[in-house]
């Protein structure tokens, strides 16, 4: 019996769920601007502001609200300061 047919005859199947890196570190509140739609109807514009984090120990993306007081780890601040100077 080939390996293929083994695995689909398996009568007991198990799913592991994935460990998910949570930040456990200090917090900083923003607020971003809202952004103003472009005119056009049919037309919606992405309120988010995506910052994505990478070093070696693997890529971490976050996704902030605009519009709204949003809790954001230290490190997502600092990148979004050097981008919104006035933040």
């Amino acid at each position: 019996m080939a390996k293929k047919d083994l695995l689909a005859n398996a009568e007991l199947t198990t799913a592991v769920k994935k460990d998910e890196k949570k930040y456990e570190g200090p917090t900083a509140r923003v607020f971003l601007q809202p952004l103003e739609n472009s005119g056009e109807e049919g037309v919606k514009v992405d309120q988010y502001e995506h910052v994505t984090l990478a070093n070696e120990s693997g890529i971490q993306r976050y996704s902030v609200h605009r519009g709204e007081y949003v809790d954001v780890p230290v490190p997502v601040f600092i990148a979004l300061k050097e981008k919104y100077p006035n933040l």
